[in-house]
């Protein structure tokens, strides 16, 4: 599929059972986006990716106000499903660095956020802000999606306070997945863990976790409960990194070691 195509999403499984040659329409608020301000025409290809993480090319054969009607040039692309799952556990953040860690992560291949209101957060969700702020993480979520033109749409979660986040850890690692805790005062370098990871890779864990605290850290406290609920903590790399760029760069890392970035990944 050619990289210029302009990509656009489908926020159900809409692809499924679909073929060339079968008529789609674009509604919605993607729809709006790409008949009023993208001014998509007749005539021109775009790029669809449903939840489900079907991506398929389609031409316009009609643009009305709010939506186009397409018709599909070729067959989906089978679902996106990958095992290990790449998910991030993303504390608040003040300054829109959570937002950039969210679309970075994104970007390098995150499957699934979840928002940790940590101790130490000064940014926090309470109220309204709760669905607001997972909204617009979502948000961050699709439009990274279509810039990268990804396939699959990558979950975000209800915002956790500590000790649900601890509870959350320790089902993950009870259904057999990996979570690691990033620290700057760690002693054992994530990449001492490649070969032990690629194995649990090869041997089908479920999911490998990263946890990124906020901009003054994870406490002493949070840490050790998150060690009880069966996270280890690692140290990314000899810089301190920002909240915003810790998560996404060990992304890449996980992505390398574990294929992703191969021929076949």
């Amino acid at each position: 599929m050619p990289a210029t195509r302009p990509a656009f999403l489908l926020l159900d499984r809409d692809l499924d059972g679909s073929g060339a040659g079968d008529a789609l329409t674009l509604a919605g608020d993607e729809g709006r986006h790409a008949a009023k301000v993208a001014r998509i025409g007749v005539g021109e290809e775009i790029l669809l990716t449903d939840a489900g993480g079907r991506q398929a090319p389609a031409v316009v054969v009609a643009a009305r106000k709010e939506q186009l009607d397409l018709e599909l040039l070729g067959a989906p692309t089978a679902a996106v499903v990958r095992i290990p799952c790449l998910a991030l556990v993303q504390a608040l953040a003040t300054g829109g660095r959570d937002e950039q860690a969210v679309e970075s992560a994104t970007e390098l291949g995150v499957d699934r956020i979840t928002p940790w209101i940590a101790g130490r957060s000064v940014s926090v969700w309470r109220g309204d802000k709760l669905a607001k702020g997972r909204a617009k993480w979502e948000s961050t979520v699709r439009t990274a999606v279509k810039q990268c033109r990804r396939a699959g749409i990558p979950a975000v979660d209800a915002a956790v306070p500590t000790q649900e986040l601890v509870d959350d850890v320790a089902a993950r690692t009870a259904a057999g997945g990996i979570v690691l805790v990033l620290h700057e005062q760690e002693s054992s370098p994530l990449l001492d863990l490649a070969a032990e990871l690629r194995g649990a890779a090869e041997h089908g864990v479920p999911e490998i976790a990263v946890v990124v605290g906020p901009e003054g850290g994870i406490s002493e406290e949070e840490l050790a409960a998150l060690r009880r609920a069966g996270a280890r903590s690692v140290l990314l790399g000899p810089e301190v990194l920002r909240s915003s760029t810790a998560g996404p760069a060990a992304l890449a890392v996980l992505s390398a070691l574990l294929g992703r970035w191969g021929r076949d990944g």
